[in-house]
């Protein structure tokens, strides 16, 4: 590929700057050759682009049906119009869209000036002649993509076209040079800020590199198919994009347009588009075949970043379409093997280049290719331990009683007074030695009412020590975001289900759920970095819940909870600040959140980045 590019790149920049070119627009004989490929010089400005195409005048025979007279020559007049019925069909035929897929509308505004000798052209000799014809396109902006496709050729005949592509920008020295063939369209890009020079050093043109990587989040082959594997301790996760033209070589799609995929199109598509990932991927977790679950299905164009965030549904085109998959094999934790196999090989779709990402961010480049004799990628635990379950927080009873005890003493002082009121007024007499013991009993009650004994036996429940109550609530908090580390619904509810009481499921689920999702990313749930409780202490019960008794208690909380969600190789991470009440009660010797508040919640900005690969 690499030396394709660098051969077809240095014969286009002689063919440009020899300017002693044999076979001109102007009639100079050229050689004979029993081939000759049309050339592309393509001139891209800020509000326009020009298109020079030089081809042969063979092409009004083999293209136009112009044959010669009997003679054994052509008829001049009708070579006069071939040209400009040619001129017409490379405007129909050479085509260039934008990044929205749009085709850009142009004119043809310089024709070729032939000169045709006296004696005509004879049969057989119109291939010495090159025509050259200027076209022009209007640009409402400066474009950042570009794509070019070659159909300069007629349907019924049997040789395929090439054309030879050179695509230079304004302010930059660096042209880009390629083989442009029938259905296989190209894109180039455009940086208006910084336009790419020959007479950097190295340091500055890796600077170069780096920053157009940043801009086009690492997907820099707009024709090219990529592959994303993620394992992760819930799942196995295959992402693809792929350009819209190498699907269309395998299926058939309704379309109104042949050029265009409209979005109700799209829909219609999409059964198909699955079940050829499906079959075309076998995915197996520890030896056992796993069928994929559809989670996301994008269609867009150019730009990577449209399938990143949420974007209006539109049309696109074939030329330069691309469709984002994201498949998910669901785990109970982190598998021991993984195996993944590309099955899809075409014409166009010769190589398919893979990142795969393990469950400690390790990141591997691998390639599928259609002339490898095994495509299957294997991927072994190299002991990374599973993550622990979520596991319930048992009520210690230890920890909130305390013996019973009792002013002893004081009691029995007391019941002495009691007896001796109780035995003069029944016999009715009030001595003053009894009167005496009276008074003593009950100075002794009073004075040793603070001196309390412990009751063997028996014990009393108090109130939630603040440092108890703080370590319950925080096991019982982080289990409350480690359930979203499962994947399924039924999973997270089970987990949840281990620290909520069931009146309160629901609820939670949905609200922390929501708390999760980020919009920009199509309403993807966060994979829960980082928690951290910032403040926290008892408070008064939560309304809604007031019968809380001892040892049940109310808490407030602050934390903080750093979330990311990565598709495609880039990453999307936010921080967000929560408070919120809870309150916690002992359920059948289980310690649960039966009641939960928000008090506020702060969204913090999500930070892009990419992932080195």
């Amino acid at each position: 590929m690499g030396f394709r590019f660098l051969f077809s790149f240095a014969l286009l920049f002689l063919v440009l700057l020899s300017g002693n070119r044999t076979a001109a627009a102007n009639s100079t004989e050229v050689t004979a050759h029993p081939f000759v490929q049309t050339v592309a010089d393509v001139f891209v400005n800020r509000s326009s682009v020009t298109v020079r195409i030089s081809s042969s005048a063979d092409e009004l025979d083999l293209i136009h049906g112009i044959v010669p007279l009997e003679d054994g020559k052509y008829d001049t007049a009708e070579l006069l119009e071939g040209v400009r019925t040619h001129g017409d069909f490379l405007l129909e035929r050479f085509e260039i869209y934008d990044s929205e897929g749009n085709r850009l509308e142009g004119k043809v505004t310089e024709m070729p000036n032939w000169e045709i000798p006296a004696e005509g052209v004879a049969s057989g000799r119109l291939i010495d002649y090159m025509l050259d014809f200027t076209l022009e396109y209007q640009l409402q902006e400066p474009p950042e993509y570009l794509t070019f496709q070659n159909y300069i050729i007629d349907y019924n005949f049997a040789l395929p076209s090439e054309v030879k592509l050179l695509v230079k920008q304004a302010g930059s020295d660096v042209p880009y040079a390629e083989v442009l063939k029938i259905k296989q369209p190209k894109t180039v890009r455009f940086d208006w800020d910084k336009p790419l020079q020959n007479h950097l050093t190295g340091q500055q043109l890796r600077e170069w590199f780096d920053e157009t990587r940043e801009k086009t989040l690492g997907i820099t082959s707009y024709g090219g198919v990529y592959a994303f594997i993620y394992i992760t301790p819930r799942e196995v996760r295959l992402e693809i994009l792929i350009p819209l033209a190498n699907l269309k070589e395998f299926m058939n799609f309704e379309q109104a347009d042949p050029w265009y995929l409209e979005v109700a199109e799209q829909e219609l598509a999409r059964p198909e588009i699955e079940a050829f990932f499906a079959e075309g991927n076998p995915v197996t977790i520890n030896g056992e075949l796993v069928k994929p679950r559809f989670d996301r299905f994008d269609f867009g164009g150019l730009d990577v970043r449209d399938f990143g965030k949420m974007r209006e549904r539109k049309r696109i085109s074939l030329a330069n379409g691309r469709v984002g998959v994201i498949m998910s094999y669901p785990t109970r934790n982190i598998p021991d093997k993984v195996t993944v196999t590309w099955t899809k090989f075409s014409k166009m779709l010769k190589d398919v280049d893979v990142v795969l990402i393990g469950p400690d961010d390790s990141v591997e480049k691998k390639q599928f290719s259609k002339y490898l004799s095994d495509n299957t990628i294997v991927w072994v635990n190299p002991g990374i331990p599973p993550l622990p379950e979520v596991v319930e927080v048992a009520f210690d009873e230890s920890s909130v009683q305390s013996p019973l005890k009792l002013p002893l003493l004081s009691i029995a002082s007391a019941l002495g007074v009691l007896l001796f009121l109780v035995s003069m007024i029944y016999r009715r007499q009030f001595n003053r030695s009894k009167v005496w013991m009276i008074a003593v009993l009950s100075v002794v009650a009073v004075i040793a009412l603070p001196n309390k004994i412990s009751v063997p036996g028996f014990s009393a429940t108090v109130e939630m020590d603040p440092a108890e109550a703080s370590q319950v609530f925080d096991r019982l908090h982080t289990n409350l975001f480690r359930s979203f580390d499962y994947k399924t619904e039924d999973d997270v509810y089970d987990a949840l289900a281990r620290t909520t009481d069931g009146p309160l499921l629901k609820k939670i689920y949905l609200d922390m759920r929501k708390s999760l999702e980020v919009q920009e990313q199509g309403g993807a749930v966060s994979s829960i970095d980082r928690i951290e409780i910032l403040e926290g202490d008892l408070v008064p019960v939560v309304d809604g819940d007031s019968d809380l008794q001892a040892p049940d208690f109310a808490y407030r909380s602050v934390w903080e909870l750093e979330g990311t969600v990565e598709h495609w190789g880039h990453i999307h991470q936010r921080t967000n600040r929560y408070e919120a009440l809870f309150n916690v009660r002992n359920i059948d010797g289980l310690w649960k959140f039966t009641d939960f508040q928000s008090i506020n919640q702060d969204q913090g900005q999500v930070v892009r980045s990419l992932r080195k690969f």
